[in-house]
């Protein structure tokens, strides 16, 4: 009876992170210490979006508590492959001692319907691959790896290019004396963003308290878990940004500070049991008082900010302005009602994608569907999700407003046309 040396599944260039539609390619890799007998070797592709939380419940009688579970899935596919050997459970195959075996797998994912991998509080989004070997009269070995799946959010359509903003006010009351009002107007440079940029801060503090009081700006994400006709809601708050003391009765201006997102899941919208949400919550400490406090919603993508993206919303100067370097405007594609994958990153605009792993950290792998006692287990036992993330990411403002026609020459060009 043979030992195994290495039994391990490998991606194709190294791959850890895949797109809706991407074909995921690899080898299964074992290595033998003699000869082993084995009915089939076969590989599973699985995507599913898990929730599960408890909580405790009085029965109102000495009995004491006890506790209720909530549970929720969404399985997104479940593939099978057979590498090695067949289905029929009496036929036996042998593999030799001496040397690397690999067996290649392609799966291809779905083209829409899946969610972001995530890992949460009280679920997850979770992708992976696992090789079993059918072994007779033995225990089979397993080995598990699980990859990053990305569902596109692109942050440079024209309905995450605009501006958040809000606004809130309150008075302080002690006894009898009220004070003067204590007012936040803020706002966002945009609605969209991806980690590793920085969102603009544009805010008015107006103190016509006698308090001293200090602004400042943080970063929520917001993971909420249905389940049983409940959920769950679990609140996270990371970078944060703090300004100067705005002395009683004075204001103060925020002019596009910066506050930093780190690696973090991009929003989750499209799962039936997960929903991940973002906001920056701009506030004023009070002494003495509840902090004043407004919510500014925002989206985090997964395709970065493109400054060219702002300058190509108006259609009607871009024709006018390819008419003029006489280029041809592309027809549009013809109608079809299947689905059609998202067009490829142009590498020549955006350059390769770049990934972070998220700040969350790893977990383990092993799921309900594994053994409880993980015998025959192998490769890696562990997963940190990969996110897009924009290294030494710039801010620039916006150009200044100005009704001169950014394109004079295009426009008197198409006139002579």
């Amino acid at each position: 009876m043979g030992k195994l040396k290495c039994f391990e599944i490998i991606f194709d260039e190294n791959r850890t992170v895949y797109h809706p539609g991407e074909l995921v390619k690899g080898q299964c890799i074992v290595e033998l210490k003699g000869d082993m007998k084995m009915r089939a070797l076969r590989i599973f592709m699985r995507g599913v979006a898990k929730v599960h939380w408890t909580e405790s419940r009085s029965t109102g009688t000495r009995l004491g508590n006890y506790t209720e579970h909530y549970n929720a899935e969404v399985e997104y596919f479940l593939k099978k492959q057979v590498l090695y050997g067949g289905e029929q459970s009496d036929v036996r195959e042998v593999l030799l001692e001496g040397r690397r075996h690999e067996f290649s797998f392609s799966f291809e994912l779905p083209i829409e319907g899946i969610s972001t991998s995530f890992e949460g509080k009280h679920g997850s989004v979770r992708y992976w691959l696992k090789a079993e070997m059918d072994k007779p009269w033995s225990f089979n070995h397993k080995t598990k790896k699980a990859f990053t799946v990305i569902s596109p959010i692109d942050i440079n359509k024209p309905e995450y290019q605009l501006p958040v903003e809000n606004s809130v006010e309150k008075t302080l009351c002690c006894w009898l004396c009220t004070s003067g009002p204590i007012c936040i107007n803020a706002r966002t440079d945009r609605r969209g963003y991806c980690p590793g940029e920085s969102i603009a801060i544009s805010a008015d503090f107006e103190n016509y308290s006698s308090r001293t009081i200090i602004p400042y700006a943080t970063l929520h994400q917001t993971q909420t878990f249905f389940a049983n006709g409940k959920s769950r809601v679990r609140s996270t708050k990371f970078t944060v940004l703090t300004g100067l003391p705005v002395s009683p009765g004075n204001r103060a201006t925020w002019d596009a500070q910066l506050l930093k997102i780190p690696a973090v899941s991009p929003s989750i919208m499209n799962c039936h049991v997960i929903k991940v949400d973002y906001y920056v919550k701009v506030a004023l400490h009070i002494p003495g008082a509840y902090n004043l406090a407004l919510h500014l919603p925002i989206v985090i993508g997964t395709v970065p900010f493109r400054r060219l993206a702002t300058y190509l919303t108006d259609t009607r100067m871009l024709q006018e302005a390819l008419f003029a370097s006489n280029l041809v405007v592309p027809s549009p594609p013809p109608y079809r009602e299947s689905p059609t994958p998202p067009p490829p990153i142009d590498f020549q605009i955006d350059g390769p994608p770049t990934y972070a792993e998220t700040i969350s950290g790893a977990v383990n792998l092993y799921d309900d569907d594994d053994d409880e006692d993980h015998r025959g287990a192998m490769g890696e036992l562990t997963f940190t999700p990969m996110y897009t993330y924009v290294y030494d990411y710039r801010y620039r403002a916006p150009p200044a407003y100005t009704e001169m026609d950014p394109h004079p020459r295009a426009r008197s060009a198409s006139s002579r046309l």
